[in-house]
């Protein structure tokens, strides 16, 4: 769900309605128009009026709360104007940060471990009374005793008598960590909650930005239970006016005393028996005996035609023929400062430029000039997209090629096992319960499609945690590399790293790809081990966007040096060939499919990738001297790669790209370090 227009304060002024509506109407498109007003005057007013119509009660047998209507003074109708109520949220938090806000956050971790109920649904003690009642000998039940009513006096928490901020006032289990002052309860607490929030908390994303935000609403809205036939419908919702973010609430049938109250724990359009017990397998266990995996067949990746939005142009046109010196123009600062060679010229006029070399994605391939080149080719999606890249490389096994027939629903060797959580989930969620019956290692890295830079990256061996994820975005899931070839760095110990190799594509009919000499190495800043999966500078190694981490350099030459004398058994020239040998068949798989599931051949185009790799050891091939063998891992394939670093250590960079790209003959070539691989 995407909040929009979250620019700042805004006063209303006398047309406030009109101005409200207008402010939020993204927002406002979700719930019933007949609401709208009331909506305003109770977002105007701060009125918290669920106490009038709401309680929560604990069911011990069933162990679990509820929420009922309380309202005697008729129905609860959804024609009713006045009937949308306001729910706070207890908590707004990014995942990677989660832990360290409940540390850090005064008694957080104290109410979190309370609304979750993680030491149980709380019980009257038999030896105490707990109402007047009670005393004097009158009977009543420990539901009755323990009902949650909802403060109509909208007033703020006050120590004395502790409410959540929709007005939820109740008796609080003693559940706090603040009187178990040693360190190991509040991190049993801590962990606690962090593998449980996961049936609680809900993503949105703010002005459309790529990374959500998560948040868990407070106690009342966090007891409603779901029900595949709901009497309330619930939208986050944020107040641009006040800078505040709250759920809603209103009801979608008629409700009357004594009823439950019920919301659809799954965002809209998820449907289909299996799809949706996967989606609600956080709250209801599934199970490999279940015969709802009859389905499962029909969950495939379709085809690619709605990602490929670009302009294919005619290819059996003729090649672009001009002599050098070629005209360049850019947007690319580090192009412009360090393309310097003889043969190529910068210019500010796109018109007059014969290679447009540009940072942005180009769409319309029909508009480029006969004399122009691009850096870039139609439906280069397949492999820069992480979902695409996927399915492009288990066209490898599909295809018959030599090594790989055995994982053809899985991949080839140098691919993570990967889903696509958006059309693939339940095939995720039934391997998942495989390796978990066979006992095997369960932990997974969930990405967003078309993200880098480690953002919205997410590891974990809790299926709770990536079935949610998948409701955040669409993403995949790729078994997580738990047995990496690591590096030593003698200060620290045992690091992850991993390896990028800038890769040319010069043509696609006839293929003609070559790889840069050079490659870069990034490293992680703490110890490798199977734990702590929300310690970025563990098991990330992409520093050099963190402004407090260590970005450690090595040049490729000392790094080889290196890697030899701690694995002599490992030449990395012998490693290096499988990489190559990885590199040519996925690039031969993107650029033999037909369109649009592979890259589209045109003589007008030219591209540069970075392709990101890790080292995996293969304990299942003996390799030679009985040592395992390196199997390389492909992580990613991006488009326009930022090259700092590049020209940082290498100002030629740019020259041996654009002279490996553009010019022909074999006279040069061998001055160049890249190595031709097809």
């Amino acid at each position: 769900i995407i909040l929009s227009g979250m620019d700042g304060e805004k006063d209303l002024g006398h047309d406030g309605y009109l101005e409200f509506e207008e402010l939020h109407l993204p927002q406002l498109q979700r719930i019933p128009k007949h609401l709208w007003k009331s909506l305003y005057g109770k977002l105007q007013s701060e009125v918290y009026d669920a106490g009038e119509y709401f309680m929560m009660s604990p069911e011990l047998e069933k162990g679990r709360w509820s929420v009922v209507v309380s309202h005697s003074g008729g129905k609860l109708s959804p024609s009713d104007t006045n009937s949308v109520f306001l729910v706070d949220h207890a908590w707004t938090f990014h995942p990677h940060l989660a832990r360290q806000d409940l540390l850090h956050i005064p008694g957080l971790v104290d109410r979190m471990t309370s609304l979750m109920d993680l030491n149980g649904l709380p019980c009257p003690s038999a030896e105490e009374p707990n109402s007047e009642e009670e005393e004097e000998g009158t009977s009543t039940s420990s539901t009755e005793q323990l009902e949650v009513k909802i403060n109509n006096n909208n007033e703020k928490e006050s120590e004395e008598e502790p409410c959540n901020s929709s007005g939820i006032e109740e008796d609080k289990p003693d559940l706090s960590t603040t009187e178990l002052q040693d360190g190991e309860a509040i991190s049993h607490a801590v962990d606690g909650t962090v593998n449980a929030m996961w049936k609680y908390c809900h993503p949105y994303s703010i002005n459309n930005s790529p990374v959500p935000v998560w948040y868990i609403m407070d106690e009342f809205g966090s007891r409603i239970q779901h029900s595949d036939t709901p009497s309330v419908a619930m939208t986050p919702f944020f107040y641009v006016t006040k800078q505040l973010a709250f759920s809603l609430l209103w009801p979608v049938v008629e409700l009357e005393f004594g009823d439950e109250v019920s919301r659809d724990y799954l965002p809209v359009g998820i449907s289909g028996s299996l799809l949706r017990a996967c989606h609600l397998l956080p709250w209801y266990p599934l199970t490999l005996d279940d015969p709802r995996w009859q389905e499962i067949s029909q969950f495939v990746v379709p085809e690619m035609k709605e990602r490929c939005n670009e302009s294919i142009p005619d290819i059996t046109q003729q090649s672009v023929s001009v002599v050098p010196p070629f005209k360049v123009y850019t947007d690319i600062q580090l192009v412009q400062s360090f393309l310097t060679s003889p043969y190529f010229q910068l210019t500010d006029q796109k018109e007059e430029a014969n290679i447009l070399w540009l940072s942005e994605h180009f769409k319309d391939f029909r508009s480029l000039l006969p004399h122009q080149f691009i850096n870039q080719f139609a439906c280069e999606s397949v492999l820069t997209c992480k979902d695409l890249l996927a399915q492009v490389a288990r066209k490898v096994c599909q295809s018959g090629a030599s090594g790989h027939e055995e994982t053809k629903l899985q991949g080839p060797s140098w691919l993570p096992e990967t889903y696509n959580l958006l059309y693939e989930l339940p095939c995720l969620v039934h391997r998942y319960l495989e390796k978990e019956e066979n006992g095997d290692s369960n932990v997974w890295i969930v990405k967003p499609w078309n993200l880098g830079r480690g953002m919205d990256i997410h590891i974990t061996a809790s299926l709770n945690q990536i079935v949610r994820l998948a409701q955040a975005g669409p993403k995949i899931a790729s078994v997580y590399i738990t047995n990496p070839v690591l590096f030593n760095r003698p200060e620290i110990g045992l690091v992850k790293f991993d390896v990028r190799y800038v890769v040319l594509l010069k043509s696609v009919d006839p293929l003609e790809l070559y790889v840069y000499n050079v490659f870069w190495l990034r490293f992680a800043n703490r110890s490798f081990s199977l734990d702590g999966f929300d310690d970025y500078e563990k098991h990330f190694t992409v520093m050099n966007y963190k402004n407090d981490a260590n970005l450690k350099q090595v040049h490729c030459d000392e790094f080889i040096a290196m890697f030899e004398e701690q694995y002599p058994n490992h030449p990395w020239e012998n490693t290096q060939e499988c990489i190559f040998s990885m590199l040519k068949e996925l690039f031969v798989a993107a650029c033999s499919a037909p369109l649009p599931a592979g890259i589209a051949p045109n003589p007008q185009c030219r591209a540069i990738y970075a392709v990101d790799l890790m080292l995996e050891w293969n304990k299942t091939d003996p390799g030679t001297h009985d040592h395992p063998s390196i199997q390389p891992k492909l992580l990613e394939v991006n488009y326009c790669p930022d090259c700092v670093r590049a020209c940082r250590y290498h100002p030629s960079f740019f020259n041996h790209v654009f002279e490996t790209l553009f010019l022909d003959g074999t006279a040069w070539n061998s001055q160049l370090p890249v190595t031709k691989l097809i």
